[in-house]
């Protein structure tokens, strides 16, 4: 199950399927308290990403949470966007290579908690900062939406620009030197990519034509319509 760049999507699941339980038998916070223990001392890669997912499951679970307050759609100030980076950039800085796909947080769990944390609060500043940018917000927004295709598929498109290293010498150590170029034309390939491609190509490429089909529903649409909206608590029970 470590296929790259799929890894994710059984880790993905399966985390989804523990939140299911833990919530049902309204032991979330104990779920939580284990997930951030795995971190420290489970390491290696079990079938199906089983310790991936408690691993990643403390950070769904508060996601769902700060949701459940609104929190996500209030405006990070920019003052605590530059401290968040900053204490970010610092922490990354002293920690250690990290190998989320193989369960594997670095010599210090705890300094990748805390880059972690800053990371997400920084992120979700400049992600509104860039939002005033129209350009940079419809690019964005558009990989937003396919978000399986880009990640089930950049690696695949670093491989169409994989000649013009080869044309400059040792393709590995010249994108291992120059990565952040790499990376800005291997996006925008995968940009290229999904603004040529026709809808239903994109469409089965993801995988998402199952839920397409049953999300545009008129079942699913009036189950959705009668669903009531979760309290905070239930978030924790």
């Amino acid at each position: 199950m470590n296929i790259i760049p799929l890894w994710f999507v059984p880790a993905v699941f399966v985390m989804g399927i523990y939140y299911a339980i833990l919530r049902k038998l309204r032991i979330l916070p104990v779920g939580i308290v284990l997930g951030f223990v795995s971190m420290f001392f489970l390491s290696g890669s079990l079938p199906f990403k089983l310790d991936v997912a408690l691993a990643v499951l403390p950070y769904f679970a508060m996601g769902k949470f700060a949701k459940s307050f609104g929190i996500l759609t209030r405006r990070v100030p920019v003052m605590m966007t530059i401290v968040s980076s900053a204490l970010y950039a610092i922490a990354a800085t002293f920690c250690d290579e990290v190998y989320l796909m193989e369960d594997y947080f670095g010599s210090s769990p705890s300094l990748y908690i805390f880059a972690a944390v800053f990371g997400i609060i920084a992120i979700s500043g400049m992600a509104q900062l860039l939002e005033r940018i129209e350009p940079l917000k419809r690019i964005f927004s558009l990989f937003g939406r396919r978000t399986l295709f880009v990640l089930g598929y950049h690696i695949a498109a670093g491989f169409l620009v994989y000649p013009i290293f080869d044309f400059l010498g040792d393709p590995i150590e010249i994108m291992e030197r120059f990565w952040y170029v790499y990376w800005l034309i291997n996006m925008a390939v995968v940009y290229l990519l999904i603004r040529l491609l026709p809808e239903p190509a994109l469409t089965i490429l993801s995988g998402s034509f199952l839920a397409k089909r049953k999300g545009n529903s008129p079942e699913y649409a009036r189950g959705k319509s009668r669903k009531g909206k979760s309290t905070r608590s239930e978030y924790w029970s």
